[in-house]
This record gives C-alpha cells, sequence and structure tokens, in this order.
C-alpha cells in the first residue's frame, strides 16, 4: 500500500459515516439506519470498517464517562507506515478499536500502555482506578493516502454499541532514518519503556529505514572527488584516515602537529573525508592555504553526502593506499612526534591483535580512554560501552613494566590501527548504527570474532576534545534516545558473544 490521488480512492461496500446526533439525546442508532440517513460527505470523510463486528454495531452518541481519549501524535511516512501516541481512560466492559479511513482496523490492545499522572489527576473521579497505565503508543502499520482520518472508536462486546470518542488525520514524517527519528524520538516514552517500544516494533523499523537508504545510495553512488596537495606518498606504508563532520577548524591544529613529525610525512598518507556538505565549500577554499603555510601533503575526499562515523571512515579506506590504516577522529591532537610510527611498529610487531588503540586524554590532562570495557545496564537493558579511569591522572593507568600493548575488551574510534586486509576482511566499520555510536566497539568484536585480539597502547598519548561534532547532531534528549537505539542494535547483534569476552578480565 502507498499514498496515492484522492480521486483514486476505491469505494467499500461497507463505506459509513456517523449520523450528527443532538447533544442532548442518548439515542442509540443502528447500523443500517447510520447508513440510510448519512449525509453527502466526499470520499475522504467515510469510514471503511473492515471488521465485521463493527459492521454490525449499534451506534450511538458519544459517552465520554465511559470512554474517553485522545491522540496527541500521529505521523505517516509516505508509503509505509506511521506512529501514534495519546491517552485513554476506559470503563469496564468496553473496548478501544482504531479504525482508519482505508478499512485498516487495529486493538488498542495491541498499544505499549504507560502511566500519565496528567490524566490521573484529571480523570480520577469519574475514572477511579481505570485512570491506571492511560498512555499509549502504537505503530500504525499501514499507508494512509492524503487527508486521511483515524477514528478511536468505543466499542461495548456485550451490547454490541459502539461510538466515536476521538479523530484525527496524520502528519506526514521523513522516511530517512535520521528524519524519521527526530520525529519519532519526540514521541513521548518513559525511559523505562523505550527500550520495549524498539523490541517491539520500532528498532526494526529504523533499521529497515537504515538498509534501504543504504540500498539506494549504494545504486546511485558517484564516485567520490579527490583533490591532492602536496606530493602524496604514492606507496604509503601507512593512511591516515580524518573524517570532517560539522567542523573543519581543527585541521590546522592537526597539520600543526603532523608537520613537526618527519616519520610520519615519509611514509604516511593523510586523507581528509569532508562528511558535511554545509562545511564542504569553506574547506575546499581553504586546504590550498592550509597546505602552502604547514608544508604537509594531504588529500582531501568528498563522497557527496554526509555518509556518518560509519561511512566517512569506509570511503577514506576505499581510496586509501596503505598497507594500515589509522582511523583519527578530527578533534584529537598528538602529544608528541613518533606517534602513528609507534602504532604502526607495534601493530607489526605484536601480529596476534587485530587492533591498537592510544591512550587518550582530556585538555586538562586526566585520562579518557585507557580501554573500553562492557557493562550491562539493567534499567535500559541493553550492554553499554565504559571507559575506566576516567578523569583519573595517568599515572593511575598501571601498566606492567616492560608490557608495549595490553589486551583490552574494545578501543574507542578516535584512534585506532589496523591492517587494511584486517578491516576489509571484517567489512569496516558497520553503517547501520543511527549518526554515531557504538560503531568502534561493534568493530573490535568483529576483529576479536575473526580470532584475533584487540590492544591498548599506553605509550601512545593524545589530547581528544571528544564530541565536538556529535553535540551539533541537536538536543540532549535527542542524542540520548540515539545512543539507545544504537546501544539496542549492539546488543542485538553481540549481547550473547559479550559476556564470554569480558569472562577473559574479570
Amino acid at each position: 500500500m502507498g499514498w496515492k490521488p484522492e480521486e483514486e480512492h476505491e469505494m467499500r461496500l461497507f463505506d459509513v459515516s456517523f449520523p450528527e446526533f443532538e447533544e442532548e439525546s442518548d439515542s442509540i442508532v443502528p447500523y443500517e439506519e447510520s447508513i440510510k440517513s448519512e449525509p453527502e460527505f466526499k470520499s475522504s470523510e467515510k469510514m471503511v470498517y473492515a471488521s465485521e463486528f463493527l459492521q454490525s454495531a449499534i451506534w450511538r452518541n458519544p459517552d465520554f464517562m465511559k470512554v474517553n481519549a485522545h491522540l496527541d501524535r500521529f505521523g505517516i511516512m509516505p508509503r509505509r507506515s506511521g506512529l501514534l501516541a495519546g491517552w485513554v481512560v476506559i470503563k469496564p466492559g468496553w473496548e478501544v478499536w482504531l479504525c482508519d479511513s482505508e478499512g485498516n482496523v487495529e486493538s488498542l490492545d495491541k498499544a505499549l500502555r504507560y502511566q500519565r499522572q496528567d490524566i490521573v489527576e484529571l480523570f480520577r473521579d469519574q475514572f477511579g482506578q481505570h485512570t491506571v497505565d492511560a498512555g499509549f503508543v502504537m505503530p500504525w502499520p499501514y499507508a494512509l493516502t492524503p487527508g486521511a482520518v483515524l477514528r478511536l472508536i468505543a466499542y461495548h462486546p456485550e451490547s454490541t454499541q459502539a461510538f466515536e470518542v476521538f479523530s484525527s488525520s496524520p502528519e506526514e514524517v521523513s522516511s530517512d532514518p535520521e528524519g524519521y527519528a527526530r520525529w519519532a524520538f519526540t514521541v513521548p516514552t518513559p525511559a523505562e519503556k523505550f527500550n520495549e517500544r524498539l523490541n517491539r516494533w520500532e528498532g526494526a523499523l529504523i533499521e529497515d529505514l537504515l538498509t534501504e537508504r543504504q540500498t539506494y545510495f549504494d545504486s546511485c553512488s558517484n564516485e567520490p572527488e579527490v583533490q591532492i596537495l602536496g606530493n602524496v606518498p604514492k606507496a604509503p606504508s601507512l593512511s591516515l584516515i580524518i573524517p570532517l563532520y560539522s567542523r573543519w577548524d581543527f585541521v590546522e591544529h592537526q597539520l600543526l602537529a603532523f608537520s613537526c613529525d618527519p616519520a610520519l610525512l615519509e611514509s604516511t598518507e593523510i586523507i581528509y573525508v569532508v562528511d558535511d556538505p554545509r562545511i564542504l565549500t569553506a574547506i575546499s577554499n581553504e586546504v590550498e592555504n592550509l597546505y602552502r603555510l604547514y608544508e604537509v601533503p594531504f588529500k582531501l575526499v568528498w563522497g557527496h553526502r554526509n555518509r556518518g562515523f560509519s561511512g566517512a571512515n569506509n570511503l577514506g579506506v576505499s581510496v586509501s593506499h596503505g598497507r594500515q590504516v589509522l582511523l583519527l577522529n578530527s578533534d584529537a591532537f598528538p602529544m608528541k612526534p613518533g606517534w602513528a610510527s609507534q602504532l604502526s611498529s607495534l601493530l607489526d610487531a605484536y601480529p596476534q591483535f587485530g587492533m591498537l588503540g592510544a591512550r587518550l586524554l582530556n585538555p586538562e590532562g586526566g585520562i579518557q580512554h585507557a580501554g573500553m570495557v562492557f557493562f550491562y545496564s539493567s534499567s535500559w537493558k541493553v550492554w553499554l560501552n565504559k571507559h575506566p579511569l576516567v578523569g583519573l591522572a595517568p599515572q593511575f593507568d598501571e601498566a606492567p613494566e616492560g608490557m608495549e600493548v595490553i589486551e583490552k575488551p574494545a578501543v574507542t574510534g578516535a584512534c585506532v590501527i589496523m591492517t587494511r586486509d584486517l578491516y576489509d576482511k571484517v567489512g569496516g566499520l558497520d553503517e547501520g548504527y543511527l549518526i554515531g555510536d557504538f560503531e568502534d566497539s561493534d568493530l573490535c568484536l568483529k576483529v576479536v570474532a575473526s580470532g584475533h585480539k584487540v590492544g591498548y597502547v599506553p605509550g601512545v598519548e593524545l589530547v581528544h576534545l571528544e564530541r565536538q561534532s556529535f553535540s551539533a547532531l541537536g538536543d540532549t534528549s535527542f542524542r540520548t534516545l540515539v545512543v539507545r537505539f544504537n546501544a539496542w542494535r549492539h546488543t542485538q547483534r553481540w549481547g550473547e558473544q559479550i559476556p564470554s569476552v569480558m569472562q577473559r578480565f574479570t
């Protein structure tokens, strides 16, 4: 089913409209009489009931002392499904059904229910304990035509009486995964219920939207544009991949640090990947000046669209020529020369390690990253990533004497090195996460699944400003729910394997 013009609406056997009643009347009108007495309506105003029990119902005036309800939000993605939320209070013996103008009927019993204290206070005197869990949110799994109507129908099975409680037309919602999430995540759901919402329908829906978008882009993707500044090494041993999103002003600070590192300049291919069309013109106009100023050769790659953290890194790797690839955030800065060549040498020296991460420090000098661990959140019901020792001075990160590489469950993607062969073998970074988060730990778990270890190198230190681009995604509540979706997806993929990974470190 999908969006189609109103004139293509197909009239059905049970096109029913609601007769107008006097407010004082408590009359009951049989279904057949409601058909005979219906006034002239446009086809979009007619109501189709596909369910037999509603076709034979006795229609009456609304009685809001028996059932009251309201739709607070109702949105539909063109040519597919939607989401609705609201509240309902019901006296015993009554049911609420949702009926759209295409003839689709769903029971409110399928909704995720939750407590609404505002509804309790408003209707406590009339409905008493029946105000418990008055809030609801549920998917609407049907495509609707423009101008469609969704009605909440109260039905009493014993007497077969029915009446309309509320009606609403949907707003159109983007089917782009980020656009849908920005709308859907504003539909209220208590924090403790959000994971249930993902489990029941929304997690799979967003995954489908992400897959469809990726399939579309894969089918019509253009070759990336590559601008070369200076004499980039033709046969580099290492390719340094740095995505740029939202901010590009840190490039100058990185180039200053790179200019003081002869080993890096000699054997490293530096690739900046522009992942934000908003900054493309500005940085394209400035890169030549930056090269002349710092004399650091590099490539500037533009992939014609925003791909996200994973997609930008994957694009950078796809155009690279190094035997090893080093992923680096644009807001991470080495503290001294030789850092990249040290990581490269250690990766060769310890082949049992499939990837290595560096120690990251906050600008004030405290530890930001010294390897990652996984812990299970009983409230969110997902596995989360945790950075031990955060905020402590580096001397508290005690490494056994003489140990250059320490095995960890995972390391951050802000600075991580792998061989190109292994990166390709495990499929690179997963582009199925929403906007950002958990792609790095996902990559680590793929490396572990391939039979390699994940290592942490405390002898290589960088300062990381952290989440400078992620903060551009919107308000805190939206970013939190993005994290929750990604944590849910990460747990769906790796929840069974993580306990055995963590067992080796207890």
